[in-house]
């Protein structure tokens, strides 16, 4: 659910969720095309980006009714269009607001037009049917500094004089500034101690400097940020002695880049509610794929959105239509920039770092869109309404882009998805879960959509397999075993279309017995979590080792009964130092370790691992099975930042020219010197 929906949830108003494809829009004739708009700022006159913005019709009798919702863009600017002739009031809160209330969602407490605290004394918008207010524009406070609460109840103490100050307190000062040099006025500033209660905010002036006095000495961090910007690099640690006055620390700060341009319809007109986003080539469920990056936003009246922040990159851009229209044969499918029908035909949109980058114009195509219709049953046959549901691209699919869809589900259990592209897909239905190591009932179908409707499908669902046995392990010394929170056991997914999305966790009991259940789909026994000091040996089912292999779940038959994880206390270690060509260290250089053994390249790989190099170049990875491995060092801006997109296999493949190549055995303990590619 959007940030927008579930605020219009929560308030009752005027929403639609998106979902990936609808019909073009015909709006109802109760629809009109009065807009209002402006810009909402702090006090200081700053953008106040994010700031949710509600428009309630006023009726005869003085009551409001939510009639349309938006949030603020990076420049603080927002419009709702769509609105029939009437009177209205506008008001705006803070999306903290629900955020930092600790008792849960309330009314938030809002500004109303133009600087009102209620709708009874806020300032009442006439609008005829066509009539535009863009002058809308409402004033709040800017956010709060914001500290954790025992950092918070530190400082009220200070001030009242019932703590001392620190032995030896010390005075930091420095500027925010952006990249270029100039200063970001009113940056909200965070030092940060290794004492948590120490931490301490603050609000840099109009020329980005800062102070914080009665410091404690020792290391620290420093964190800058503002909307509209973010960091540059790694929070700067330094060290502050005894009374010393550190001046001229320098925090640096980048202007978000952003994207925008206007949805149009095949025949020119613009779109409204059109969901645009962005698309990044990465690596997903062991293969190659477009995949959804930053937040996505929704087409104003006007067809207009605006994309931020937009990290630097290459996207696809992609736009569909929200909610659901009425079923016919024929509508806007899934659209790419500029307005291909297919992602392979798309054009890729390049963004540079605080780059506005305007006129990225996406016309809808028209496809022939499809309904598919069923009912789930339960273990035992019987309808039944599930928890959740969605038409998914199967990992199958040709497609370079998966597509996730929301079906109109009824008590009975029977569902319907509408305006469904043609494509290969996956129905998933989950009965939800009641404790973390059982996954509960859950069901799958594989469909294939053409040209025409595929209605009358079954989806049952399954209690699924279980999963006992207990955990042993083979040390030296046998009053240093582990605390059961130290491990973690998860049947890892192998076929993501066979799974749900919520993996079990074991339930381990005190005496290292554990339990899991509700398992659907291959699966690999896999501790993703190992206390140090100790390696796992094997995973043995009826006597044969299943470690990395993919077990068959689903059916009761195929259930799991004394299966034993030994761990042993001989743990490999590699470890070393990364140089460059002239021998210096390479402090964050990455260091990655993978098998040799290509068919041991898949998603949760144990023979895979990453790290980074520390500030004098050097590393340890431990815990590798025995196997031989290729090791390489690679500059940190070299590789993929997303995810596990340095897992993908066409990435590794770049490494193994320039790589080390070992041998590791248990209990093993190599150095190996790596000198960093450029």
């Amino acid at each position: 659910m959007t940030r927008v929906a579930a605020i219009a949830a929560l308030l009752g108003a005027t929403a639609v969720e998106p979902r990936v494809s609808v019909q073009p829009p015909s709006p109802p004739a109760s629809l009109g095309r009065a807009a209002i708009a402006g810009r909402v700022t702090d006090s200081f006159g700053d953008p106040a980006v994010n700031v949710i913005v509600t428009v309630e019709s006023l009726g005869e009798n003085g009551a409001t009714r939510g009639a349309g919702l938006a949030e603020t863009d990076d420049r603080g600017e927002y419009r709702i269009g769509r609105l029939p002739a009437g009177r209205y009031v506008v008001s705006v809160f803070r999306m903290d607001s629900f955020v930092n209330n600790p008792i849960g969602p309330r009314e938030p407490q809002r500004t109303y037009y133009p600087g009102a605290r209620s709708a009874a004394d806020a300032e009442t918008i006439a609008l005829d049917t066509s009539d535009v207010r863009d002058d809308v524009d409402v004033a709040v406070e800017p956010p709060a500094l914001l500290l954790p609460p025992v950092a918070a109840i530190r400082q009220q103490q200070l001030a009242a004089g019932r703590v001392s100050l620190p032995p030896g307190a010390a005075i930091v000062r420095g500027r925010v500034v952006t990249t270029a040099g100039s200063a970001v006025p009113r940056a909200q500033v965070r030092l940060l101690p290794a004492d948590i209660t120490q931490t301490r905010a603050a609000a840099a002036d109009a020329d980005g400097r800062f102070e914080f006095r009665d410091v404690a000495p020792g290391a620290l961090r420093l964190i800058a940020g503002k909307p509209g910007y973010e960091s540059v690099g790694a929070a700067p640690a330094i060290e502050v002695k005894p009374e010393e006055t550190r001046d001229g620390v320098e925090l640096r700060l980048v202007r978000w880049s952003t994207m925008s341009g206007i949805v149009t319809g095949d025949r020119g007109e613009p779109v409204a509610g059109a969901r645009v986003q962005l698309l990044r080539l990465g690596y997903d469920g062991g293969r190659r794929r477009l995949l959804p990056t930053g937040f996505p936003r929704q087409t104003n009246d006007l067809g207009r959105y605006r994309l931020y922040p937009v990290a630097p990159g290459q996207y696809v851009v992609s736009a569909a239509l929200a909610g659901f229209a009425p079923a016919e044969s024929d509508g806007y499918a899934p659209s790419y920039y500029p307005g291909a029908a297919q992602p392979a035909s798309a054009q890729f949109v390049s963004v540079a770092a605080s780059q506005n980058v305007d006129g990225i114009d996406i016309q809808l195509a028209r496809a022939h869109l499809a309904r598919v219709a069923g009912k789930v049953l339960s273990p035992d046959g019987d309808p039944v309404r599930p928890a959740a549901l969605a038409l998914n691209t199967s990992v199958r699919s040709a497609s370079a882009v998966s597509l996730s869809m929301g079906a109109s589900v009824a008590n009975d259990g029977s569902f319907e998805f509408r305006n469904v592209p043609p494509g290969q897909y996956v129905i998933r239905t989950d009965r939800g879960r009641s404790q973390p190591w059982i996954e509960g009932e859950f069901g799958t179908l594989p469909v294939v959509v053409e040209a025409a409707d595929v209605t009358n499908l079954v989806v049952p669902t399954s209690s699924g397999s279980s999963v006992t046995g207990r955990i042993t392990f083979l040390g030296h010394d046998n009053t240093k075993v582990p605390a059961a929170s130290a491990l973690e056991l998860r049947p890892l997914v192998v076929d993501v279309d066979a799974a749900p999305n919520s993996v079990a966790t074991a339930k381990i009991h005190d005496d290292w017995t554990f339990e899991m259940s509700g398992l659907n789909g291959a699966r690999r026994l896999t501790l993703t979590r190992v206390p140090p000091g100790w390696s796992l040996q094997e995973i043995r089912v009826r006597g044969i080792d299943v470690a990395d292999r993919a077990l068959p779940f689903g059916r009761r038959e195929q259930s799991l009964a004394g299966v034993e994880v030994i761990l042993r206390d001989r743990v490999s270690e590699l470890s070393g130092a990364v140089v460059d060509a002239d021998a210096r260290p390479q402090a964050g250089a990455a260091v990655i370790v993978f098998a040799s053994d290509r068919a041991r390249w898949y998603p949760g790989t144990r023979y895979m691992q990453r790290t980074a190099a520390a500030a004098d170049g050097a590393f340890t990875i431990a815990g590798l099975p025995f196997g031989n491995y290729y090791v390489a060092a690679v500059a940190a801006a070299k590789v993929p930042a997303d995810g596990d997109d340095w897992q993908d296999p066409a990435f590794l493949e770049t490494l193994i020219p320039r790589a080390a190549s070992v041998t590791v055995a248990e209990g093993d303990k190599q150095i190996v010197r790596l000198t960093a590619s450029p």
